[in-house]
């Protein structure tokens, strides 16, 4: 019977060990920042008006004085990113008109949040 010299069992154990430690991997210990949503870094939210004209007129959205868009009896118009936080005047007024279809508010949406303002005028 052959004995395995000393010097051939260390390098045969060496093999064996470094083989069953190739999957291994050091791991990053680097934390990871949390993911942060668009709308907390930039203090915004999402806002959509919706036309539930009972007289089936068409309404202008006037946001903070400009015109936002203009809204179909039953339709909803598409998002809109605003601030948050901060009081917002909303007028729906008759498409092509001074008329207001209702009351002007005041909204003040939430941070990363999303509401349908509507009217019924």
């Amino acid at each position: 019977m052959k004995t395995i010299s000393s010097g051939f069992k260390a390098g045969f154990m060496l093999l064996l060990v470094g083989a069953s430690m190739a999957g291994c991997g050091v791991e990053d210990s680097t934390p990871t920042a949390p993911t942060v949503q668009a709308c907390e870094t930039n203090n915004t939210a999402q806002v959509k008006f919706q036309n539930k004209s009972n007289t089936n007129k068409t309404y202008d959205i006037i946001w903070d004085g400009s015109k936002v868009g203009t809204v179909a009896p039953g339709a909803t118009s598409s998002t809109s990113t605003v601030a948050a936080g901060v009081q917002h005047t909303l007028v729906f007024k008759i498409t092509n008109t001074n008329t207001e279809a209702c009351t002007p508010s005041t909204p003040t949406p939430a941070k990363c949040t999303s509401q349908t303002y509507s009217c019924t005028g």
